[in-house]
């Protein structure tokens, strides 16, 4: 309830209330749009900011375009993912919930990362915050209780867990099979998109026809992987023959338990040449050229990453059948999903490992088969489109409709009630007394002020319709209007004319108002030339045309009802307005570098060359040692956090060729970005600031 603002909560008692037409929300084009321009507040809660799988499926949602609008990180402790998130724009809040939503008041929709962040969905349920809650382990009865217990959290027991199952709106799991072991009242089954491969991943890849047939084992050696198993699968269908081999890709040797698996893992291959392994890296792509299919063995996976990207790159797959897998690719179509049992592995490698054309010929059907499949599922731009989906369908955007001259032909009406008094211009001004000759101003403000004025209005032509279907559409459409103050009928006949021409369950959505930036909403479809008030508006107003408002520019404009919902789809989409230039820039010329001070004389001569060639307009200039060392630095500091990760095959942030945008593709200078403009010279150098975990 705002202090100048009176929502109408009761119908007029005269007509029976009928049910308002809604339906849920699903606009194609709002869940597909790079940008989303709405109100509000993203929330993402995280259990903690360590370098993970699941928290790098948080950040390719935000990387990809959920929400455009403010996105706050709550995680209870620092960690070295949080940079990753704040080099994209997110404030990164380390303490609790509830001190959050003290100091961050228009929290609009909320996505809780891991089954730890149970307790937060049963707080934000009870705040009336709608939330999607991603479940990414794989934790069957029995074993819940242990992990939980495992990890001493107080906040999250077997008992909150089934408290946010049971209350959540929205529960995602990542396959279908996950559903069904937990079991959530409303679940839905999203998979986790990878980031499709760089044009370039191919690049330098050796024929296949010059080497040995390759199988690819890729992840964190290590007992849930089950390598060693794979090493001994290989052998034993290799026998004698030459032109096949195994790289196993992922030995770490960090914990005591990875480094005995590895030595485990050689002890199987036996001193094999055939066997080849390898440490973890952040090039997996120079083991993808190599691949033509990928060995995946493990025995704990939920829906493996590495299973998606070898299938985008049109690599076969021979897999175990556990957990979401068999939802991930069609057997004998895709790959092979199997038992793990070592005779179903070894016929699948013969059936693929077939030497000469025939063989290449079955890797080459099926790989292309698994591409095309992995491209339409596995997508970051699929996995954000549905769960903009369900962000729009929890919180769908919230149309504010103003009443005289939109919703209401208010002119035409007093045009009707004013008949030949005298003529109305009405260029003059948005306020009708001004539109009449000066002797009948009087007359005019008396009219508008009589009783039944309000109430006796016409609808604007298309109006009625409109409205009904966008509330049918799923849209949360309120009629924002001003009263006339100095009225003594103006608000009882508004309310009369809403109940009257859409029905009595409709009062309920009125909003009088005197000042309207204190509402908060997506969209404001007003005639109002210039509206202004105490807030800086959370809406953006849509022009409805009339012959008062011509001189504004910079807004989307309609001139009829038929227009409005495209026009709505459009704003909400982050499209300017119609005659919006706000994107031009200043860009720096050869001329005005010209007429800066000249300092070549102060510079060491092996820098002398190249300044003067920037000076003369060229593109690049003398980068000297700092950037150099800012992309060393960037380097070393990348490979530490790989060494961090669970599995750093599920960790794309910081890879070679998987930069996010603040990289700006240069090497991994993150803090600078030279913005080159079309004619080959930058237009500025901008040092972008990190909100949390800067290194020195």
């Amino acid at each position: 309830l705002y202090s100048n603002s009176i929502y109408v909560d009761a119908a007029p008692p005269e007509e029976p209330a009928a049910p308002m037409p809604t339906g849920q929300f699903a606009c194609e084009p709002l869940m597909t749009s790079k940008e989303i321009a709405m109100h509000g507040t993203l929330l993402l809660c995280t259990q903690n900011l360590a370098v993970s799988g699941a928290n790098q499926v948080l950040l390719n949602l935000i990387d990809g375009g959920l929400w455009s609008g403010s996105t706050v990180l709550l995680s209870p402790s620092v960690g070295p993912f949080g940079k990753e998130f704040a080099d994209l724009g997110v404030a990164v809040y380390i303490g609790q919930v509830d001190d959050l939503l003290r100091r961050v008041r228009d929290v609009r929709f909320a996505v809780c990362n891991t089954i730890m962040t149970a307790h937060l969905v049963v707080e934000l349920t009870k705040h009336g915050i709608p939330a999607s809650w991603v479940l990414h382990e794989w934790w069957p009865a029995g074993m819940l209780e242990d992990e939980l217990k495992k990890r001493n959290d107080k906040n999250t027991t077997p008992q909150i867990v089934r408290e946010a199952l049971d209350t959540c709106p929205r529960v995602v799991s990542v396959c279908a099979a996950q559903r069904e072991l937990y079991s959530p009242i409303h679940g839905v089954v999203n998979f986790v998109g990878v980031p499709e491969p760089v044009k370039t991943w191919k690049v330098g890849a050796e024929p296949a026809s010059s080497r040995p047939i390759t199988c690819l084992s890729l992840g964190i050696v290590c007992p849930r992987k089950n390598q060693h198993w794979g090493v001994e699968v290989f052998k034993a269908f290799a026998g004698e023959r030459t032109d096949v081999r195994l790289i196993v890709v992922g030995a770490r040797y960090v914990r005591d338990y990875e480094i005995e698996y590895v030595k485990k893992v050689k002890a199987a291959a036996d001193g094999d040449r055939r066997i080849e392994v390898y440490d973890v890296t952040s090039d997996v792509d120079q083991y993808y050229r190599q691949a033509d299919i990928l060995l995946f063995t493990s025995l704990n996976e939920v829906t493996p990453m590495v299973i998606a990207e070898s299938m985008m790159r049109a690599i076969p797959v021979i897999t175990t059948n556990i957990a979401g897998i068999p939802e991930m690719l069609e057997h004998a179509k895709h790959g092979y999903v199997l038992e793990p049992k070592e005779e179903c592995f070894v016929d699948a490698l013969k059936e693929l490992c077939l030497p000469g054309t025939e063989g290449q010929r079955k890797r080459l059907q099926m790989g292309l088969a698994a591409k095309k499949h992995a491209d339409a599922t596995f997508t970051n731009m699929s996995m954000v489109a549905n769960y903009r989906a369900g962000l729009l369908e929890l919180s769908p955007p919230v149309v504010l409709l103003d009443m005289d001259g939109v919703v209401v032909d208010w002119d035409k009406g007093f045009a009707n009630a004013w008949g030949s008094t005298s003529t109305i211009d009405r260029t003059k001004s948005y306020s009708m007394q001004l539109c009449v000759p000066p002797e009948h101003t009087a007359a005019a403000t008396a009219l508008y002020h009589s009783k039944g004025f309000f109430a006796g209005l016409p609808p604007a032509t298309g109006a009625i319709e409109t409205v009904r279907r966008l509330a049918a559409s799923g849209y949360q459409v309120f009629f924002c209007t001003s009263p006339v103050v100095s009225s003594a009928h103006s608000f009882a006949e508004k309310c009369e004319w809403i109940t009257k021409h859409f029905g009595a369950a409709w009062a309920s959505r009125i909003i009088m108002t005197t000042d309207k930036t204190t509402v908060r909403g997506d969209v404001l479809l007003d005639d109002k030339p210039l509206i202004t008030g105490s807030q800086f508006p959370a809406w953006t107003q849509i022009l409805f045309d009339a012959p008062y408002n011509q001189n504004v520019i910079g807004k989307k404009r309609v001139s009829a009802w038929s227009e409005v919902e495209q026009a709505i789809t459009t704003v909400l989409s982050g499209a300017p307005g119609d005659a919006d230039d706000s994107s031009s820039t200043t860009k720096v010329t050869k001329e005005d570098v010209a007429a800066l001070p000249d300092f070549a004389h102060l510079l060491p001569a092996d820098y002398r060359a190249d300044y003067a060639a920037w000076r003369s307009g060229d593109a690049h200039g003398a980068k000297g040692e700092a950037f150099a060392a800012a992309a060393k630095h960037a380097e070393m500091q990348d490979a530490s956090l790989n060494l961090e990760a669970d599995d750093f095959t599920e960790i794309t942030v910081f890879r070679s060729g998987y930069a996010n945008w603040r990289r700006g593709g240069v090497s991994g200078a993150k803090s600078i970005m030279l913005l080159r403009g079309e004619d080959d010279t930058y237009n500025s150098v901008v040092a972008m600031p990190s909100f949390v975990g800067r290194q020195p």
